[in-house]
């Protein structure tokens, strides 16, 4: 009995679970948090700042060295339920290179809170970054913004909202956006084992779906995905990129040869990457 496309319940399943590809998924968790602490022994951060009242609403902050820097915000993955900021201090190097602020936040996991929860606080973190940037060196008017994963996912509701509206700010407050592996369309997360802790109904799918509430903002978008990730994860990468370009937004899509899902998040700390540089690019740091 096929559940979503041509999909069976266990085929679906498989799609949305990563260990299925990649069963050293643990050891790559592992590595990046040591390179993570060795990034914060070697670049000067600031820590576990709040950006609102809750106890996971916290970020770091890894400032460039010469003020009036652009920022780029990163919003980490780990399938909306694991990790935290710090297993991603890691990618701050490729961004202190070019002089740019990287700034990674925090914010509270599934099943504790739902997906809107998440969203409220990643949008948060953006607008704290925009009324506190002078503190930290940071040029609010050049605030970009990087996804994996989830992260991506996150990434993706940040590019669709309408800060004017909601927050009272400019309403190109994100000059660009690099989202990598990320999801899309919450539909089949919502059909998948994901939804166990999710709790996704049709219409909060559908709220919290990127795809369905592309704005035509005319904001550059980098989107990347590896030729080792689930058929799932390149569709929902070419879906959205596709349905972006098709509402008169500008997109560069990158498929990465030979690299797994845990992979192409580590080509955001790789200088040397078509992602980093395109990144840079867009940000006028190339």
């Amino acid at each position: 009995m096929k559940v979503y496309s041509d999909y069976t319940q266990e085929e679906l399943n498989r799609q949305y679970n990563q260990q299925a590809l990649v069963p050293n998924m643990l050891e790559y968790i592992g590595q990046n948090q040591e390179r993570s602490e060795a990034i914060r022994q070697r670049l000067q951060c600031e820590l576990d700042i709040p950006y609102g009242p809750a106890l996971d609403e916290r970020l770091d902050i890894f400032p460039a060295e010469q003020r009036g820097a652009p920022i780029q915000i990163y919003h980490h993955g780990g399938a909306w339920t694991s990790t935290s900021k710090k297993n991603y201090s890691y990618i701050a190097s490729s961004f202190h290179i070019k002089g740019i602020t990287l700034i990674i936040p925090d914010f509270s996991l599934a099943p504790k809170v739902t997906l809107d929860e998440m969203v409220r606080q990643n949008r948060a973190a953006i607008a704290w970054t925009f009324h506190n940037a002078e503190t930290f060196g940071g040029d609010n008017s050049r605030i970009y913004i990087s996804g994996h994963s989830s992260g991506g996912h996150l990434g993706g509701m940040m590019l669709v909202t309408d800060w004017e509206k909601e927050h009272g700010l400019p309403k190109d407050l994100i000059k660009g956006a690099t989202l990598c592996s990320g999801i899309y369309d919450l539909e089949p997360v919502r059909l998948s084992h994901r939804n166990e802790y999710l709790f996704l109904d049709e219409h909060s799918a559908f709220r919290n779906s990127p795809i369905h509430h592309i704005p035509p903002v005319h904001t550059p978008l980098v989107i990347g995905c590896g030729e080792r990730e689930h058929d799932e994860f390149k569709r929902q990468s070419d879906a959205f990129s596709e349905k972006w370009e098709r509402a008169g937004n500008p997109v560069t899509k990158i498929h990465m040869k030979g690299q797994n899902h845990f992979d192409v998040e580590r080509e955001l700390a790789n200088v040397y990457s078509s992602i980093m540089k395109t990144t840079w690019a867009i940000m006028g740091r190339l």
